[in-house]
């Protein structure tokens, strides 16, 4: 039997009486995170990240849809593929605010879930 070459993994996180979804397709060698509220999806935001293969500790980002300086995707793409050691694309949708609560609660649900669910990732 063959494995799939696609794996989903849905995480959601509650902050300040706003549901968010955190979507995972996971491939072979990269991951995708969607982040967007609850009945309010959009794909407005998108980077993409990945360890430098000549530089075990420097990870290389972009923005690639979406304002160049953008509201911190390509910051938390980087930092999942330093995590994960993966090319990582991140999508953001415009529902998520970047403000001091729920970004950090959203992370915090990500690591988290990386964590304790290693092989959804």
């Amino acid at each position: 039997m063959v494995a799939p070459n696609f794996h989903s993994h849905l995480a959601q996180v509650e902050v300040c009486e706003v549901q968010y979804n955190i979507r995972v397709l996971k491939m072979k060698d990269s991951v995708l995170f969607y982040i967007g509220q609850d009945k309010a999806e959009t794909f407005d935001e998108m980077a993409v990240a990945m360890p430098n293969a000549n530089n075990g500790t420097e990870v290389l980002g972009t923005t690639i849809i979406g304002p160049p300086d953008g509201s911190g995707a390509q910051d938390l793409a980087q930092r999942l593929a330093k995590r994960l050691k993966k090319q990582v694309y991140l999508s953001l949708g415009s529902s998520v605010p970047n403000d001091r609560i729920v970004r950090p609660s959203i992370e915090k649900k990500i690591f988290d879930d990386i964590k304790n669910n290693i092989e959804c990732f």
